[in-house]
């Protein structure tokens, strides 16, 4: 009573069976389930607040380089204005507000850096 069943293999068939004997053979196959299972884990363990944070650590590092973006643009466009400045043209420029924020926010960044070095 026993019928033997015979499947057609199609031509991609074949090549996957091929593919998957390579990764059997040479135990690649088992550094695809422990990725799967790594992947896996880290699904299940991934809460709410924590995508949250990284969400919100994405969009702070987008806002940051949209930040320098703009002001590396604006600092071209105004160095093209005008020839390099003198030393009394410089001092000049420290009159303007934004220019005094501007380097009061780097003296405070390399201070920062300064702290954790």
């Amino acid at each position: 009573m026993s019928e033997k069943v015979e499947v057609l293999k199609t031509k991609e068939m074949q090549e996957l069976e091929a593919k998957m004997t390579m990764l059997i053979q040479t135990g690649r196959i088992d550094n695809l389930i422990d990725l799967m299972a790594v992947i896996s884990d880290n699904i299940e363990m991934t809460t709410q607040p924590m995508v949250e944070k990284m969400i919100g650590t994405i969009d702070n590092l987008a806002t940051a380089g949209f930040i320098t973006e703009n002001a590396v643009r604006y600092a071209k466009r105004e160095t093209a204005k005008s020839q390099t400045p003198s030393l009394f043209g410089m001092l000049k420029l420290l009159k303007d507000e934004d220019t005094r924020k501007g380097l009061s926010f780097m003296l405070h960044l390399t201070k920062g850096i300064g702290k954790q070095l």
